[in-house]
Order: C-alpha cells, then structure tokens, then sequence
C-alpha cells in the first residue's frame, strides 16, 4: 500500500499532461518515490468529444493560433456547458463532481479514509473542484452530488464522509486558474471563496500564475473572502523580467506549470512535510492513519 497518492486535474484531455511534474517529483524524491501513487483527472468524455467535434469544423476555415484557439474553445465550454445546467440532474456540473468524487473514492481505498489531501488543478479544473468544495462544504444543497445529503453509499458522518467532502485537505494548488472569468459579472459582495479555515476545513491554498497568461489570474484581489482564504499568489515569472523580455500576453500551454521550479520547489517542500509528519509516532497504525494524499 502506498503512502501518498498524487492526483492532478486539468481541464483540457491531454493524456500525459502531468509527467514533467511526476518525473521531477520522481528525480528529487529518490527511495521515497515508490510511496507515492499518482493518478489524474481529466474532463468528462462525452464533452471532449464534442469540442473536438467542433474545433475540426473550425479548421476548414482559415484560422490562425490553432493550439491557443484549441484552449480557449475547450476552456469556455466546459464552463459554459456546466454552469448552464448546473440544477439539471446528470447533467456536466453533475458528471464533473461524479468525476471527483470516484476519484476520492479510490484514493480512500489506497491511501485510507483518514489521510491529508493536496490537490493540484490547472485552469478550469480549479473551478471544477472550487464547485465540489463550496457543495462540500454546506449541510444541504439544490444541485451536484451532494445535492439531498450526498449519495447514498456512505454513511453520514462516517471518515469515508468525511475525506469524500475533502474536510482531510491539507493543500491545495491552483495552477494558471481561470476563476475570475466566472465571477467576474456579480457584485463585489457576492464574489465568495470556498472557506479554507471553518466549516471543518483547515488547509493551505497555493495560488500560481503566469504573467503572460490570460487565462492565469491572482485571486486574493478578487474580494475579501479570497484574501483571507488564499495563503499567497505565486508568479511563476518575475513581473519585472516579464517587462524587459516585452512578451505578448497570450493563452500559456498547461506545460508551463506543470514544469514550473517554483510549483515543484512548493510541492515538494509540502509533501516532504507531510511525510515527516507521518512518520512520526511508535506503531505503524499510527503512520498509516497520517498518510499524505496529493490529488
């Protein structure tokens, strides 16, 4: 049995998209490797399918900046998609958290009910489980799988409930997250975070961006709740080297951060620590029951 399981979302179906971030992870970490397990999250097929469907119909026409309009096309319906109908019953607001929610599943059978989380999400996908987390987090909701109390094959108040709502997250990482594109047209007061500290919920959040990248954002700016609730925002390039290198905004490749010294330099400072942590205590019940989970 492992003792960490890395799992990374993103919101574009790029098979491989986390092997920059897996090989580093693999070359610092030595022995201590081969304890974890990684896995990742990508979109709901079905939707894939169909953004190829149109972005195929796109290229016979002349166009230009295909990778860049491939991104903004797969970005913008998936968010539109799922926000359009997100009261509708297996609709993608719903097959999204599904999604997550096996995904948590299987971690909890790795990696045991108990353990810390870090996830690591790229662009939509942060929205994706910043929809899971604000769900998670209250008592009764009218959409999502945790609409009625949740599904119904996990006992209520049980730890599998509990690490199923991530109250076990330890950290989370948002990478080049495109948040403010959908908050953007509500009123100052209605802009609100997932809590990072109440509701049962203590974890660091990690915010990275790219300066160049319009779909990257900062988010402690977005109001007060996501300044109390994001630890810091990381630029993944010094603003002032941005300047002088006079480089054109454009929409980033999702291997930029995935490839990223300062992402892999905080993720492994945070898994290490996590990992002494676990290792502390005189039986070995008491190390599994500390295990790390990174997803």
């Amino acid at each position: 049995m492992k003792d960490i399981v890395v799992l990374a979302a993103t919101s574009v179906g790029q098979r491989g998209f986390t092997q920059p971030l897996f090989s580093a992870l693999e070359a610092e970490l030595g022995e201590d490797w081969q304890r974890l397990y990684c896995d990742t999250l990508t979109p709901v097929e079905s939707l894939q399918g169909n953004i190829e469907r149109v972005f195929q119909g796109m290229r016979k026409s002349e166009i230009d900046c295909l990778r860049a309009r491939k991104f903004l096309l797969c970005s913008m319906a998936q968010g539109a998609a799922q926000m359009g109908d997100i009261q509708q019953r297996d609709g993608i607001y719903e097959k999204n958290q599904r999604a997550i929610y096996r995904t948590l599943q299987n971690a909890a059978v790795a990696a045991g009910e108990r353990t810390p989380v870090v996830l690591l999400s790229h662009s939509l996908a942060c929205l994706n489980f910043s929809n899971y987390l604000w769900d998670a987090q209250r008592s009764n909701v009218s959409h999502g799988i945790w609409r009625d109390g949740g599904p119904g094959d996990v006992r209520k108040g049980s730890a599998r409930e509990r690490f199923l709502r991530l109250k076990t997250l330890s950290h989370w990482y948002t990478l080049g997250p495109s948040l403010p594109l959908w908050c953007a047209g509500r009123a100052r007061e209605q802009i609100q975070a997932v809590t990072a500290d109440s509701r049962g919920y203590r974890f660091r959040w990690k915010n990275f961006y790219h300066p160049d990248d319009l779909f990257g954002w900062p988010l402690k700016p977005l109001g007060p709740t996501y300044n109390q609730a994001v630890f810091r925002d990381y630029e993944t390039s010094e603003l002032s080297g941005h300047h002088r290198s006079g480089a054109i905004s454009q929409l980033l490749p999702l291997e930029d951060y995935w490839r990223s010294e300062l992402v892999i330099e905080q993720l492994l400072e945070d898994l290490r620590s996590l990992l002494k942590n676990g290792n502390r205590g005189s039986s070995a019940a008491a190390q599994r029951s500390q295990r790390a989970v990174a997803v």
